[in-house]
């Protein structure tokens, strides 16, 4: 599998590492970013089992596309 932001970019066939959480585009090291958000699991009604880091891989475009909106945030008038 190749990069797919490599061969839209510009045709190149570089070796994907790594497939995108959001669209499972294939994904080389320079298109690659990674984030470790922290994963919760309740447990009935108990206490939920500790947080723990988890690893998603994301291309730029989901990668922005799954960024928290900050407040204050407005969007570019038309």
């Amino acid at each position: 599998m190749n990069c797919y932001d490599c061969h839209a970019a510009d045709g190149t066939g570089t070796p994907a590492v790594a497939v995108c959480h959001g669209c499972n585009s294939g994904l080389c090291p320079a298109h690659l970013r990674v984030t470790r958000p922290e994963l919760r699991r309740p447990n009935g009604l108990g206490a939920s089992h500790a947080p723990a880091r988890v690893r998603r891989l994301w291309c730029a475009t989901c990668h922005a596309a799954s960024a928290p909106v900050t407040a204050g945030h407005t969007s570019p008038s038309a």
